[in-house]
């Protein structure tokens, strides 16, 4: 099924930004590492409760940038934490600095890598999930609402495994506000539903493209859903026919990027 793109969106107006920060601690080797290579201005103090060669490797990468390093058992980190999902690593961050919308719409013309947009979603593991994937496959940035949603935690930066140090996170007021605004400045939205009228595989995204992901249990919103461009569907053929939403996000990123690629966007531009 090919689809004309060639109507040209601006936007009719400066967009209002609103940028929070919350303090965050995040916790795992992997999600601390990445944090430290990436962004090491914004880690206070690690704590390590561990001795191995990988521990070690971050601990002198901390003395390099002249990060504090607490040395701890593993049980007062878990004590400190509330939890011991954590590897006998951890750091404290000043904030995490969500990006502001105003980045995505100020460009000359619209990015060729997709943005995903989180309609709604509670699990944090499911946020972080999303998160990989995205970085993985060359998505530009994710978007969320600043409610009925899952903030970034330290359970979605371990999630992530790390990818969250790359990988921008837009928080918004309005998530279809955000989404008109977007489309406005030449995206393409696409929403995953269930009961999609069309295959996600049926599609040629050949544009700019925001997908759209709803939240577990419910998915798109009813105004979501009226403002998404195209509606689509991930055809199974096994007894279960729906997906985590995680997953789901992965399988529909990966096709765009492969149609992306053989149109000619680059997966690194």
């Amino acid at each position: 099924m090919a689809k004309n793109f060639s109507k040209s969106r601006r936007p009719s107006g400066k967009p209002s930004v609103d940028i929070r920060e919350q303090a965050l601690w995040i916790y795992g080797l992997n999600p601390v590492w990445e944090c430290l290579r990436a962004h090491p201005q914004n880690i206070v103090e690690i704590f390590c409760g561990r001795d191995d060669p990988r521990a070690q490797a971050v601990l002198q990468l901390a003395h390099d940038h002249n990060i504090p390093v607490s040395t701890v058992d593993r049980r007062s980190l878990s004590d400190r934490l509330g939890h011991d999902d954590h590897q006998g690593m951890a750091a404290r961050l000043k904030a995490f600095r969500y990006q502001a919308l105003e980045t995505l719409l100020t460009r000359p013309e619209p990015g060729q890598r997709p943005l995903v947009f989180l309609d709604g979603l509670q699990d944090p593991h499911n946020l972080g999930a999303i998160v990989r994937s995205a970085c993985f496959l060359g998505a530009d940035a994710v978007i969320l609402p600043k409610d009925r949603s899952v903030p970034v935690t330290g359970a979605v930066y371990k999630a992530s495994a790390g990818a969250l140090a790359y990988l921008p996170v837009v928080q918004v007021t309005n998530l279809v506000r955000a989404m008109e605004q977007l489309k406005a400045a030449g995206y393409w939205m696409v929403g995953l539903d269930v009961q999609g009228p069309s295959s996600i595989y049926d599609l040629e995204y050949n544009m700019p493209v925001g997908l759209v992901v709803g939240g577990e249990a419910t998915g798109l919103r009813p105004l979501v859903k009226k403002t998404c461009d195209f509606l689509v569907k991930i055809p199974g053929t096994g007894s279960v026919q729906s997906l985590n939403a995680s997953v789901a996000a992965a399988v529909a990123l990966a096709e765009i990027r492969r149609q992306q690629r053989r149109f000619g966007a680059s997966l690194h531009p």
